[in-house]
């Protein structure tokens, strides 16, 4: 092989390893949930006060939204999300409905500080003792 030949190989080899590193970076920025409590898939006896969500960077908290829905598909009644205090806080919805008994699914909207909308969705049981959780 050449001298110029392998100039070349190296060069596009370089230029692929750039434009896989440059396709990465913005899926990588996006933001997304890190964790919830009450936690995703968990089951929890006391009906929780509140709903929150910690996420992987910072969100736009005026354009948050929280919405929780029983087992039997209604809405649960919570406030309007608001930022927790402190270095990593998560975002809070409080639970202003009461809980029923069973599977209750959580599903957030939120934009990142760079304007891009995310949203997921969870789900937790609600299980106080001595009552039978519906499905």
């Amino acid at each position: 092989m050449g001298r110029s030949t392998l100039h070349v190989t190296r060069l596009v080899a370089l230029a692929a390893l750039a434009a896989t590193a440059l396709a990465a970076a913005p899926a990588a920025k996006h933001v997304h949930l890190s964790r919830s409590e009450p936690m995703a898939d968990s089951t929890v006896r006391a009906a929780p006060a509140a709903i929150k969500l910690w996420f992987s960077a910072a969100v736009q908290i005026s354009v948050t939204s929280v919405r929780v829905t029983g087992p039997d598909g209604a809405a649960v009644e919570t406030a309007a999300p608001r930022m927790g205090e402190g270095p990593n806080a998560p975002v809070i919805a409080d639970v202003r409905g009461q809980l029923k008994p069973g599977r209750q699914q959580v599903a957030w909207r939120t934009m990142s500080r760079d304007g891009h909308p995310v949203a997921g969705a969870f789900a937790f049981t609600f299980a106080p003792a001595g009552a039978a959780a519906g499905r």
